[in-house]
């Protein structure tokens, strides 16, 4: 039966702004075939992320303290070369596996935050001047990768006054768009950091958000959430001792509505998009939505 002018606005509507969570080829369907990919590897307490475009140009940021798993799925899929490597800051949980990936592919471009403070810096370093990598100073500026922009939230300058040993708080964010879809990475940033470019950057509100410092409490403020708007919300996290996701975080998120999905319940999580905004996630192991696990479950 042909489809009513009615039946097509409002299916249209859906795939722009609804969050659909499935693994199946009839939710893949609802999706244009040009899509971008955003993947969450499970490293543990650690970040590590990739970001594919529709035109096959990629962007690592992060690759936990050991990147096994991320080289593995490098090599699984034929991806030798990686046009962008950014490190957002210099903690081994962020920059730890960064030597392996510079020696197991070709990475044309590299961006960290600038400031050496971690004990593993000086294999960090040869591995980066050995690699031939073109280094990115990490200002505000924007990154095209085929169709998707990539926005830099520089770290900090004067105006906030950091202890010199504050890393965290020194975090390279980065906001992602394709299309009508936007994501925001903000490695370890701290209420700080956070205050900071809710003032002096333009923060627009986004489809997904990787929730800063493992989402820990001191990463998530109301008004950030508030700002960001985001119906997904990914925690990269593994077994710790620091209390790592944080009730008041998880809270915050949970009110807000958004899904907040965790890497120590779910494993990697693969987050599928089109420039319309609507947005297909899933654990990677598990074939649908039927084993993804909720944060929010007993909290909102």
């Amino acid at each position: 039966m042909p489809e009513t002018r009615g039946g097509l606005r409002l299916r249209s509507l859906l795939c722009r702004l609804a969050l659909a969570v499935a693994a199946t080829g009839t939710a893949a369907g609802q999706l244009a075939a040009q899509q971008l990919q955003l993947r969450f590897f499970d490293v543990g307490q650690g970040d590590a992320a990739l970001l594919i475009t529709p035109e096959g140009r990629t962007m690592l940021v992060d690759a936990g303290q050991n990147a096994r798993s991320v080289i593995a799925f490098l090599r699984a899929n034929h991806l030798d070369t990686l046009d962008l490597v950014v490190v957002s800051h210099i903690h081994d949980d962020h920059m730890g596996g960064i030597p392996d990936v510079l020696g197991a592919v070709v990475v044309r471009n590299f961006m960290d935050n600038g400031t050496p403070r971690a004990r593993t810096y000086g294999r960090y370093l040869n591995a980066v001047r050995a690699s031939g990598a073109r280094y990115l100073e990490a200002t505000a500026r924007t990154i095209t990768l085929g169709s998707v922009q990539v926005r830099v939230l520089p770290p900090p300058d004067a105006r906030l006054r950091l202890a010199r040993a504050d890393q965290n708080n020194r975090s390279v964010g980065l906001l992602i768009q394709y299309g009508r879809f936007r994501a925001l990475l903000a490695g370890d940033s701290q209420r700080q950091e956070i205050g900071y470019w809710l003032q002096f950057d333009s923060v627009p509100p986004v489809t997904l958000v990787k929730l800063s410092h493992h989402g820990s409490d001191n990463g998530t403020t109301t008004a950030w959430a508030e700002r960001t708007g985001a119906r997904i919300a990914v925690i990269s996290v593994g077994r710790n001792s620091y209390g790592h996701p944080g009730r008041a975080a998880l809270a915050t998120w949970c009110r807000s509505e958004a899904r907040v999905i965790r890497t120590d319940k779910n494993g990697s999580i693969l987050v599928r998009t089109d420039s319309l905004g609507g947005a297909i996630v899933r654990a990677v192991r598990a074939p649908d939505d039927t084993t993804l696990t909720d944060a929010c479950g007993g909290i909102r």
